[in-house]
């Protein structure tokens, strides 16, 4: 009786799981690439550094010619950095996708077999179901105990509020 209802629940949150690791991933990727360019922008940074002492050392020396090849180098790889952080910076951060919607939220998602049972089969379905929950109890692993005991809390706070509705 629960079966469809379970395999409907089961493909609802694979979908939003498999969403989740999508979503996960392009974030993950675009943090990668951001770093990679910033990490490049901050190796430039250290050359133009490293190179701007050279040419500062080369300045205070006596040949004029090697100064001149040294600031050029400097220059050009400060315009390197300025320009590689002014791309990761002003790239935009990606979007979150909008979520799937919940297929289970449908009515006819949910009941769309075993609508169509007499009294022999709704009380027979319903003595299956009693009898496998009472093994999954007694017999079954950690998970699906721990399964079994939230399907019992959720089943159990909508039953509650139902009854404090009525009242």
């Amino acid at each position: 009786m629960f079966a469809p209802l379970m395999d409907a629940v089961r493909a609802d949150i694979d979908r939003q799981v498999g969403w989740a690791r999508g979503e996960i991933r392009r974030q993950i990727r675009y943090a990668a690439f951001i770093g990679v360019i910033a990490g490049m922008g901050a190796l430039a940074a250290l050359g133009a550094l490293v190179d701007g002492l050279i040419a500062l050392h080369s300045w205070l020396t006596p040949q004029v010619g090697s100064l001149a090849a040294l600031g050029m180098i400097g220059a050009g790889l400060l315009l390197l950095m300025l320009t590689l952080l002014l791309v990761a910076f002003s790239l935009r951060r990606p979007g979150v996708n909008k979520r799937p919607a919940l297929q289970v939220v449908r009515a006819a998602t949910l009941f769309r077999t075993g609508t169509n049972l007499n009294a022999k089969q709704a009380v027979a379905t319903g003595e299956d179901s009693l009898r496998l929950a009472t093994d999954t109890l007694r017999e079954g692993t950690r998970s699906e105990l721990l399964g079994a005991l939230a399907l019992i809390a959720i089943v159990g706070v909508i039953a509650g509020r139902s009854l404090r509705r009525r009242e």
